[in-house]
């Protein structure tokens, strides 16, 4: 029957397991603990806390697990748990449906300060910064740069994860930049000057 699956008490955080253990909630969840067999309420606990924990300590927690989110929020629906231990289960509930705000790394590239990096590290005429602070992304418009192919015009990019060189000769494809994504100006001019660019293309929604 359905009350014979066993909690596993040795679960730990990974898809399987908390899958598992919000299964094996879920089908008693309206029945009394004293009703439920092999549930042992304060093993089931300290098994969630610890998958908890491990959840806390990841330390880029930026998108929300939500077989976490369903394990926690079948586990406080439930009348198993003291009133500190149900307080804790929304606390942690909260916590796993809070995920980190990515940091803000755009104040580390002053207007000024991130165009003389790119009028250095391209030996471009002219340079024009464009901070997106909704999109978080800085564009860098310049005029007769050069990254050892020749004088163009074009324009380089930052986001959060990619640093790449629009070149206005080649439409549909950019540079991308295979060196750790610059964190200041400095590290920017660096990037420009370096060999360890590739060609990718544009994805098709880009074209618009």
């Amino acid at each position: 029957g359905a009350f014979g699956m066993p909690f596993p008490n040795d679960a730990t955080y990974n898809k399987e397991s908390v899958i598992q253990l919000a299964d094996a909630i879920m089908a008693n969840w309206k029945t009394d603990a004293s009703e439920v067999p092999d549930l042992d309420v304060g093993q089931l606990f300290a098994t969630i806390k610890l998958i908890c924990e491990h959840v806390s300590s990841i330390e880029k927690y930026t998108e929300v697990d939500k077989d976490m989110q369903a394990l926690l929020a079948v586990a406080t629906a439930t009348s198993w748990f003291s009133k500190e231990q149900t307080e804790k289960l929304d606390e942690w509930l909260e916590e796993v449906a809070s995920p980190d705000e990515p940091e803000d790394w755009l104040p580390s590239f002053p207007e000024e300060e991130t165009r003389q990096a790119v009028l250095k590290g391209l030996g471009a005429h002219t340079a024009v910064v464009t901070i997106d602070k909704a999109g978080k992304s800085i564009d860098i418009g310049y005029e007769g740069g050069s990254y050892g192919q020749g004088k163009h015009d074009g324009s380089v990019r930052i986001t959060e994860g990619h640093l790449r060189i629009y070149d206005s000769r080649y439409p549909g494809k950019h540079l991308v930049s295979h060196d750790d994504l610059p964190s200041n100006p400095a590290d920017l001019k660096w990037c420009m000057q370096s060999t360890n660019w590739d060609y990718g293309w544009d994805e098709e929604e880009e074209k618009g």
